[in-house]
């Protein structure tokens, strides 16, 4: 091989990004359509196009990828979001909201059930979970509101959360659908949201006032 055909280092180090991608999103794609019981290597290489031997090479061992996998569904989630116009809280909720209905959700759904039902795997996938629970703290997403306070109405943030949750969960049992009360609930939300913003918003501005008399 002459100069004028190897690869260049960076040449390789894209092809090997450009595999490991293929690899994820088919693990994705088989977490979502599948369930983690069917997420199998066979079937990772099937979709994506690739051998066995490409994967291997990558993730010598399978849950490698399903670390790997979690870890980039947790990125791409939390780049979603909306043009809301409404308060802090009101921005996180709807934000949040188009995250838990991606379908992609469903296969963050499957790898925490698989944690807590292989402890081998949920040792390892728990240092990912960590790694990132950071990131999903109301002190580090109110912190990219403008206007939040991060100390304050951590109940509601909390109890957002677990609400969304269980209407992604409710979407991947129904294959995507929403439950038949989903948007009511979602309207409650957005109240209360909405009601906690206006008192907040109430609150800071009789706060300057005050200091400035």
């Amino acid at each position: 091989m002459n100069a004028l055909t190897a690869p260049t280092p960076l040449g390789n180090d894209a092809r090997s990004i450009a595999t490991r991608t293929r690899l994820i999103s088919s693990a994705i794609e088989v977490l979502v359509d599948l369930g983690f019981a069917k997420t199998t290597g066979v079937e990772v290489c099937r979709r994506s196009g690739l051998t066995r031997g490409a994967l291997n090479h990558h993730f010598p061992d399978f849950a490698d990828l399903l670390v790997e996998t979690l870890q980039t569904l947790y990125t791409r989630l939390l780049k979603v979001n909306v043009d809301a116009h409404g308060g802090p809280f009101e921005q996180v909720l709807l934000s949040s909201y188009e995250r838990v209905t991606k379908p992609e959700f469903k296969a963050v759904i499957e790898l925490w059930l698989a944690s807590c039902n292989d402890p081998e795997f949920g040792a390892r996938l728990s240092v990912a979970i960590e790694k990132s629970a950071i990131l999903f703290s109301p002190a580090m997403v109110l912190a990219n509101v403008q206007g939040a306070d991060a100390d304050d109405g951590d109940a509601l943030y909390y109890m957002i959360t677990e609400a969304l949750i269980g209407i992604g969960v409710g979407r991947a049992v129904g294959r995507g659908e929403g439950t038949a009360h989903e948007v009511r609930v979602l309207q409650k939300l957005r109240s209360l949201a909405q009601d906690h913003d206006r008192a907040s918003s109430t609150s800071r501005n009789t706060g300057e006032k005050i200091s400035k008399t």
